[in-house]
């Protein structure tokens, strides 16, 4: 746990609003917005469902309605999964491609919110996310609370209740913004999404146009990172490499044992500072959150900073030779011992 329940109270603030802010956005349709992040090929990305769930179970709370905003040319498969995701609404404007665009982007939201008036606007944590929503309150006048692991509707005010880590991850604090939009962004799979159904409820669809207010500037290409094997975020078996390994021939075996296992290998930030590993494979508070099947953690101490990245994962197995190190204490299953000589033996079973 990255903090006890008992000590939330002791760290309950409130975001004030920005100067100079203007008039507060009037709250007359209150909906609970969520940005669907797409991807280059039109595809709507998992973080968007993960987001309409629990915007979902806000609603219920707050008795408002849900829509889901997406900038760009979605595919038609992905749009069809939108509308009947349970979102009330679709906004989509199409900007003629899926290239990520942060200002023009930014401008479309924030014309579509001065227009419909939502009371919360939640966003990704992912790069593009981090890029994007800044941008959106800076326009809007607003505050925005980043990397939340918890989201409320406070049953007095109505208002929304923002948790996350403060204090290197030593403490939980809970927010609340005073201006509107309240705006958040969430990690990747700290929610969970629905679970595919019918309910034959199809949500309205709504084009809108932004591009009067667009800046000039256009994207004409991109070229893609090279692809260094499974993305550690979508990944249901992650083997993860601390400093416990000792160096990169220390690496190699631990991404031996991920391979045999057709896992992803990772890293704490120990390892990626030391240059070991790169950052995209960093799991932790200032990394990638990770929710896998099974995490394999060899040569991990396990640092609060690092346990907001997998505490999530389904079943945790810990390799290290202090049977005191806090990763051993949270492990489903803890294996004592030297990891040059467990990791070995695992790759053989294997």
């Amino acid at each position: 746990m990255l903090a006890e329940s008992y000590l939330l109270p002791l760290f309950f603030c409130k975001k004030t609003r920005l100067q100079n802010t203007g008039k507060r956005v009037d709250q007359s349709s209150s909906a609970i917005w969520v940005i669907a992040e797409s991807k280059s090929c039109g595809e709507i990305c998992g973080t968007a469902y993960e987001l309409i769930a629990k915007a979902l179970k806000l609603s219920e709370s707050s008795g408002t309605g849900t829509a889901a905003v997406c900038v760009g040319v979605p595919d038609a498969n992905s749009l069809n999964k939108l509308k009947s995701s349970g979102v009330d609404c679709v906004y989509v404007s199409n900007t003629g491609s899926n290239f990520f665009e942060d200002e023009r982007f930014a401008e479309s939201i924030a014309v579509l919110s001065r227009k419909y008036k939502p009371s919360v606007i939640l966003g990704p944590a992912t790069a593009r996310g981090r890029a994007l929503m800044p941008r959106i309150a800076v326009k809007l006048k607003t505050g925005l609370t980043a990397d939340c692991t918890g989201l409320e509707i406070q049953a007095e005010s109505g208002k929304l209740l923002q948790t996350r880590p403060a204090f290197g991850g030593n403490l939980l604090a809970t927010i609340i913004c005073e201006s509107f939009p309240q705006m958040a962004t969430v990690r990747p799979h700290v929610f969970a999404p629905n679970a595919p159904q019918s309910t034959g409820k199809t949500a309205e669809f709504v084009e809108f146009d932004a591009s009067e207010s667009w800046p000039s500037k256009r994207i004409i290409s991109e070229t893609p990172f090279e692809n260094k094997g499974e993305n550690i975020a979508d990944a249901q078996i992650v083997v993860c490499a601390g400093m416990g390994v000792g160096n990169s021939e220390g690496i190699k075996k631990v991404e031996t044992l991920a391979k045999k296992l057709g896992g992803a290998l990772a890293g704490s930030r120990p390892v990626v500072d030391n240059g070991l590993l790169e950052y995209s494979r960093q799991v932790g508070q200032t990394g990638t959150t990770v929710h896998p099947n099974i995490y394999i953690a060899c040569g991990v101490s396990g640092s609060v900073q690092h346990l907001a990245g997998m505490q999530g994962s389904d079943f945790i197995i810990a390799i290290n030779s202090d049977p005191d190190a806090h990763i051993m204490k949270i492990a489903d299953i803890a294996l004592c011992g030297d990891l040059n000589d467990i990791v070995p033996e695992l790759i053989t079973v294997f």
